[in-house]
């Protein structure tokens, strides 16, 4: 099981936006700083699995990212926000499927959310797992779904693998490694 939390801020100038994020931070997490990313990385208590406001740390920074995930429930929490406004909020949990979706679509979510690959294989499963009757609608609503590239709140399509979500997010964003522990 894995369980954590953090947050990722942009920093512009390291000798003067470290020491302000570290203030800003105080003692409600573990600030680190790899010196190579563009973005900080503060660890946070991943008790609560709430969407996060980051409005004052964009505000301060101009960006800040949140995640949190859960792998046994495969809970993810996503939260991007520039310049005091929420960009983007997304929350996924495993058979509930997308429970909050806010603001519109990042470059990220297309390549790793409604690949080729994920819609065959649910497609695959589709013929396994439902009626012939039912067949031909739940294909239609999938290949719909995936020709807009969309998430819906409400939906469970697409699925998600919290490890690979995260890592889209990394490698979009260029986000440092989450120290571990």
């Amino acid at each position: 099981m894995s369980t954590w939390a953090a947050r990722y801020v942009r920093l512009q100038d390291r000798t003067t936006d470290l020491p302000k994020l570290r203030k800003a931070v105080g003692t409600g997490g573990m600030l680190v700083d790899d010196g190579k990313a563009p973005f900080a990385v503060v660890l946070i208590d991943a008790r609560r699995f709430e969407p996060e406001d980051l409005t004052a740390l964009s505000t301060e920074f101009g960006e800040a990212l949140a995640i949190a995930v859960e792998t046994i429930a495969d809970v993810v929490i996503y939260d991007h926000f520039v310049a005091g406004k929420r960009v983007r909020g997304l929350s996924y949990a495993g058979e509930a499927g997308w429970s909050r979706v806010v603001g519109d679509a990042e470059a990220w979510e297309t390549p790793a959310l409604f690949s080729a690959a994920k819609l065959e294989e649910l497609l695959l499963e589709l013929e396994e797992d439902i009626t012939e009757d039912a067949l031909a609608q739940e294909k239609a609503d999938l290949e719909k779904l995936w020709s807009t590239g969309r998430l819906v709140e409400g939906h469970v399509h697409p699925p998600v693998d919290p490890a690979a979500l995260v890592r889209a997010i990394e490698k979009h964003f260029k986000l440092p490694a989450r120290p571990k522990g």
